[in-house]
């Protein structure tokens, strides 16, 4: 059977794309914290989405099969009994510089969600106002919680050539520099492990290079 990646040409017809629908990591978005997530302005959600979808339709009406990162990932996570409990560790060790000290809460949280709605919140970001926190454990603990979100939001996703990119019949997942965004490679790492599109190939990938192209 053909492999899933197959990129040998930087000009040949486009076969098939990865996107990511602007969602409501939009409306996580505020002026305090736009420069922390690497915007300088607040798209208009409806906006976004509008234009988002008109540019895939075109895509659809030229031949080109539209994959969408968050249905790909919540697939993968069905795909196997150890991969949510496993993402959700990733996802985590990823965000200590926002979540620390409520690994247990936001794990057992973002578990007991059905995994389309898991995967929702790691992109959306999840705010403090909206989870019943445990008790506020000290006076850093106390300064710590001025900060809006347990995780923050993945606005930056949409830029789905940055985090992996194809090469040859392989991926290179690659490092994100910036805190904003250092959890993104990990939806494709899993996309790639688990999902039945691609899991049965063994398709080869490494984290910022490639271990071997066939």
């Amino acid at each position: 059977m053909k492999s899933p990646i197959s990129v040998y040409s930087e000009i040949g017809k486009l076969e098939t794309v990865l996107v990511k629908r602007p969602g409501r990591e939009l409306d996580n978005l505020t002026p305090e914290y736009m420069e922390r997530l690497l915007f300088d302005d607040i798209p208009a959600l409806p906006v976004a989405q509008q234009e988002h979808d008109a540019f895939t339709q075109v895509m659809r009406e030229h031949g080109t099969e539209v994959l969408y990162l968050e249905q790909l990932s919540a697939e993968a996570l069905d795909a196997d009994p150890h991969a949510r409990e496993e993402f959700v560790k990733d996802v985590l060790c990823e965000s200590g510089h926002t979540v620390g000290g409520y690994e247990d809460f936001i794990g057992e949280y973002l578990l007991s969600l059905p995994s389309d709605k898991l995967i929702d919140e790691v992109m959306c970001g999840i705010r403090k106002c909206e989870l019943d926190a445990p008790g506020i454990k000290g006076l850093q603990d106390l300064m710590d919680r001025r900060y809006p979100f347990y995780l923050d939001p993945m606005p930056n996703l949409y830029f789905t050539r940055d985090p992996a990119a194809s090469i040859g019949n392989g991926m290179s997942l690659n490092r994100m520099f910036s805190c904003a965004r250092k959890r993104e490679s990990l939806f494709m790492k899993y996309v790639l492990k688990y999902h039945p599109r691609f899991a049965p190939f063994d398709v080869p990938y490494g984290l910022g290079a490639i271990k071997t192209i066939q």
